[in-house]
Formats: structure tokens, C-alpha cells, sequence
């Protein structure tokens, strides 16, 4: 009896050393996964923050190539040797990102960058992505430096339809404005000469929908009392500057005379084509050939005029004025023309314009460009897509020009050495909009001058 007990007591302590061997292995096991699933957590956390750190410098590469400030935007960035650094930021809330070009190719023109991010637990994420450059696009169909008048009933149409100055605005008569935030201006500050008031609003305008160019107008998008008026300056003064780029017709000389098309009207009225022509200060001192005059063109006084009903089609670089007082073109064949005139342009009669197709980046979708002011008057009509217009000084609407595209005027800023025209002529001493005016802008077109847009076409994720 004494050996069964002994027998029994030493197999139940064979059992629990046994059970407790277990109970501590099965306690081991599980403190050891759990050390390493918070390991695995914490890995995953912090990839996710390189992960996000990588995103951040892409974002901030992408505003750094099209903000035109002069550093390491697109055009500076595109054509540098690999590696070439873009942006980082070594200490970004415990992660950092780098961002370097890869390459470059043209046809269309991009770039490859790589944004490589990290984070603690030697964390890495790298994203590789194809940017492309794209004209840039004008925010709003019509856009100045200096005190811009709206007068009569001008239609200020499409996604983009709406003005913008960089000074003081007065708006009277009944204009239509289809943006909501439409009309907007920067000074709100009396006292700098000019109009002197912020933004002033009388009449009936009718803002903020496409059905404001319908008749009758609806009674909800009108500033029809003084309250409605008042509430819409108060809340569209002190409206962030737009910086209008340097219209300098003598930077586009070389592009004119090299372009196939292209025609340099200079000021002793003679004619230069081909390429190989050579400029100072945008005026011609050799090279090209010497020509006659383009069909429907004439010159006095150094003043280039086309009166008639008919004119060549090209991109004309002129040395002095442009004055287009005829009816070329139809709305079936319109006239392919690109102006630029290092003087003033004045568009007037009844004219179907659309701006002359060209391989130059510099000149496409261009219609005009001046070095003074920009004058157009009568009927003229810009049709297709539309183009670009610009003006070194100020611009004057009347009559009933039907535009599509935008115009944009420097008021004599940003100015340049050499610059000839640094003030405008008594005739043109404010950016004016009288009569009855149509200009509309989708922004479905880009002209090189203006910072340029910069769009993703593919990317690729690495660890």
C-alpha cells in the first residue's frame, strides 16, 4: 500500500512539472509573438510614415516646378544632369524626403523624378513619376496691373470667364460674369492715385452662372440694391495678386524670323524672312532675307496696315505699329495670324482671326502681343479655340469684339532695360472695357509665357 501511494505521488509530480513545462512554454510563445507583432506594428507604422514622407516631397517638388519663381522651376529643372537635386527636407515631423531628377525627354517635353521618404526603424519608401510640362493657363479671361474700368454690358464668359486687376476696379452698367468669384481686385485701399477705390460697383451686374447671358437675366445672380453690391466689394477686395510675366515682344524676334510663316516688318518698311536674322532691343541689325511686302500689308510712317479684305496668313514680328483696319478672313476660313508688335497693335473693322498654327512653344496660341498698348474696337471676331493676348501697357475695348481666349495687361510692369515704352500714349491711360464685348475662356488652351502647368503621365512605387 506504502509503494502505491509513493508510486502515485511521484506521477502526479511528474505531471505538473509536465503541465507547468507547458503552461511556461505556451507563456513564452505568447510574449514572444507579441513582442513581435508590436515590432511588426511599429514597422508599419513607420513605413507608412516614409510612405507619406515620399508623397510629401512629391507634392512639394510638383508646386516647386510650377510656382515661376525662379528656383528650380520646370524649365531650369528640365535638361540638368541626373541626380540633380529638386527639393528635401531633412527633418520633416521625424521623417525626411529628397526629391531628384532621373531624366529628361522632349516630344512632349517631361520629366522623371524620383522622391525617395524615411522614417525611424530605417523605414524607406521611393516613388519614381513622369511629369509633363503644359502651357500655362491664364485663371481668368481677363487680368491687369493697373485701374481697370468695366463699362456698358461686356460678357465676360466660359469656366474662366471673369477680370482680375492687381489694382482698383469700377463696374458699371449691366455687365455678365459667369464665375462666381468673378470679378475680383487686390487694392482695397484708397489714397495711390488711380481710381482710388478698392472695387467699385454700380448698375445691374449679373455674376456667378452661365444663364447670366441669358434674356431676361435671373433675378438671383444680380446685384440689383446697394446692400448686394456692397457685400460682393467687401468680400472680392484684397484679393491675392496675379503676377502678370514680362511682355516683351523683342524676346519673341528670333522665334518670328525662324518660324515657318514668320515675317519681321521693320520700321523703314522694309520686309525680312528666312531664318538667321539678328536682333538688338528687338530691332533687326542683320541676316534673313529681304522681301516684299506680305499680300494685303502696307506700311507708312513705320506703321504697319492691313485695310483690305484679304491678308496673308503667318506670325508677323513688327518693329513699330500694327494697325489692322480691314475684314480679313470669314467664319469659315478664318485669317491664321500672330501678332507681335513692339508698339502698339490696333485691332479694328471686322476681322475672323485665330492665331497661326505653329511648331514654336514660345509663339503658339498667341494672338497678339505688344510692347505698348492693345486697342480693339468695331467687330472683330476671334474664333476656333481662341488665343492669348497681351498688352506691355494698357487695354482698350469697344464695340462689339467677340473674343475667345483672354487678355492680359502689364500696365508698363514688369519693365526691362532697354525697355522703349515704359508709358503708354495719352490716348490709352487706363485698362478700359466699354460697349458690348464678349470674351470667353474655358482655359482650354495655354500659351508658353505664363508659368506653366505641370501634370502627372505615370509613376511607379518602390521599397
Amino acid at each position: 500500500m506504502k509503494r502505491l501511494l509513493k508510486s502515485s505521488e511521484g506521477m502526479a509530480l511528474v505531471v505538473v512539472v509536465f503541465i507547468t513545462a507547458i503552461l511556461l512554454t505556451l507563456t513564452g510563445s505568447s510574449l514572444l509573438f507579441s513582442r513581435l507583432g508590436l515590432k511588426a506594428v511599429s514597422h508599419h507604422k513607420t513605413g507608412t510614415m516614409a510612405f507619406f514622407a515620399t508623397e510629401a516631397g512629391l507634392s512639394h517638388a510638383w508646386k516647386e516646378l510650377e510656382n515661376a519663381d525662379g528656383v528650380n522651376d520646370f524649365d531650369s529643372v528640365y535638361g540638368s544632369p541626373a541626380g540633380t537635386l529638386v527639393v528635401s527636407n531633412p527633418d520633416f515631423s521625424g521623417t525626411s524626403y529628397a526629391v531628384t531628377l532621373l531624366q529628361s525627354v522632349s516630344s512632349p517635353r517631361m520629366i522623371q523624378v524620383a522622391s525617395a521618404g524615411s522614417a525611424p526603424n530605417n523605414s524607406r519608401a521611393r516613388l519614381e513619376v513622369w511629369l509633363r510640362r503644359d502651357l500655362g493657363t491664364a485663371p481668368k479671361a481677363l487680368i491687369t496691373n493697373g485701374d481697370l474700368k468695366l463699362n456698358g454690358n461686356s460678357n465676360l464668359l466660359g469656366q474662366r470667364g471673369g477680370a482680375h486687376t492687381n489694382d482698383d476696379m469700377q463696374v458699371t452698367g449691366n455687365p455678365t460674369v459667369q464665375m462666381a468669384d468673378g470679378l475680383t481686385a487686390s487694392n482695397s485701399v484708397s489714397g495711390g492715385g488711380g481710381l482710388d477705390d478698392g472695387m467699385d460697383i454700380t448698375g445691374t451686374p449679373c455674376i456667378g452662372s452661365a444663364t447670366c447671358a441669358s434674356n431676361p437675366q435671373p433675378e438671383e445672380y444680380k446685384l440689383n440694391s446697394n446692400p448686394e453690391r456692397d457685400a460682393y466689394e467687401a468680400g472680392h477686395n484684397s484679393a491675392p495678386v496675379y503676377n502678370i510675366p514680362e511682355i516683351n515682344p523683342a524676346q519673341y524676334a528670333n522665334a518670328v524670323a525662324g518660324s515657318s510663316g514668320g515675317y519681321i516688318l521693320k520700321a523703314d518698311c522694309t520686309v525680312v524672312t528666312g531664318a538667321g536674322a539678328t536682333f538688338s532691343n528687338g530691332l533687326h541689325t542683320g541676316g534673313g532675307t529681304v522681301g516684299a511686302a506680305p499680300s494685303g500689308w502696307s506700311c507708312s510712317g513705320g506703321t504697319w496696315k492691313v485695310a483690305g479684305n484679304s491678308a496673308a496668313n503667318g506670325v508677323f514680328y513688327a518693329e513699330g505699329r500694327i494697325d489692322v483696319a480691314g475684314n480679313p478672313g470669314s467664319s469659315s476660313f478664318p485669317w491664321q495670324v500672330t501678332l507681335v508688335a513692339r508698339d502698339s497693335i490696333k485691332i479694328s473693322g471686322n476681322p475672323y482671326m485665330v492665331p497661326f498654327s505653329t511648331s514654336s512653344d514660345s509663339l503658339k496660341n498667341i494672338l497678339g502681343l505688344t510692347g505698348n498698348d492693345l486697342e480693339i474696337s468695331g467687330n472683330p471676331s476671334v474664333v476656333g479655340t481662341g488665343g492669348g493676348l497681351f498688352a506691355h501697357q494698357q487695354v482698350k475695348l469697344s464695340g462689339n469684339p467677340y473674343i475667345k481666349g483672354f487678355i492680359m495687361a502689364g500696365d508698363g510692369r514688369p519693365t526691362w532695360t532697354g525697355d522703349p515704352f515704359t508709358e503708354g500714349p495719352p490716348g490709352v491711360t487706363m485698362d478700359e472695357v466699354s460697349g458690348n464685348p464678349t470674351i470667353i475662356y474655358d482655359g482650354d488652351f495655354g500659351v508658353d509665357l505664363l508659368p506653366p502647368t505641370v501634370t502627372q503621365v505615370g509613376w511607379y512605387q518602390s521599397f
